[in-house]
């Protein structure tokens, strides 16, 4: 057997599209969140690196402009991939019971849309695999719920998107100052 070195921004790519691929033919969600987790592991590491802002942080500020709380780092992107069931699923911790209660449909695509948000820092054109994701997210995501099983009538996704226009100014606010600071730092190289 050979030894290869591969890229990490590369072994995240093929973990996030095999995430995808098992996602929207529905034929393994959980293993998609597990995916979808590693990858992300993998791409907010990276997107720290390139002193950029990752999903965690961009998460953080909007609970800081809207409750005024900045909760710890390390801690708020623990939460995140807790209420996912990332580490739910990676984890078996002394005194937990031996099965979890969770929405795999719900976590997945949070895991899979939360490294596609990491991914965006530092690829910002899409490659082939997210835009089909991003495409069956317009088509059956409303923003609160998966509608892939009822008819369809018109993009949930245009719900989705009036929640983002009708977002409160605070975070309109805090979006532009995340989107100078990054304007910043690759205008002068800073990392």
């Amino acid at each position: 057997m050979t030894e290869k070195t591969i890229n990490k921004l590369t072994l995240a790519q093929q973990q996030l599209e095999t995430a995808i691929g098992l996602f929207v033919s529905r034929r393994d969600r959980i293993s998609a969140i597990s995916l979808a987790g590693a990858a992300d592991g993998i791409l907010h590491g990276l997107v720290l690196k390139a002193g950029k802002i990752p999903f965690a942080d961009y998460a953080m500020g909007v609970r800081d402009t809207l409750s005024g709380q900045i909760p710890a780092r390390a801690k708020f992107a623990k939460h995140i991939n807790d209420q996912l069931n990332i580490n739910d699923l990676k984890h078996m911790d002394e005194g937990e019971p031996p099965e979890i209660t969770f929405d795999p449909d719900t976590s997945a695509l949070g895991a899979i849309l939360k490294a596609i948000a990491n991914h965006h820092q530092l690829a910002p054109e899409h490659p082939a695999f997210i835009k089909a994701m991003l495409q069956w997210a317009w088509r059956f995501y409303d923003g609160e719920k998966i509608v892939e099983d009822t008819p369809y009538v018109k993009p949930a996704g245009e719900k989705l998107m009036q929640r983002y226009v009708d977002r409160p100014d605070e975070i309109k606010k805090m979006e532009s100052r995340f989107a100078k600071r990054d304007q910043d730092v690759t205008k002068n190289g800073e990392k």
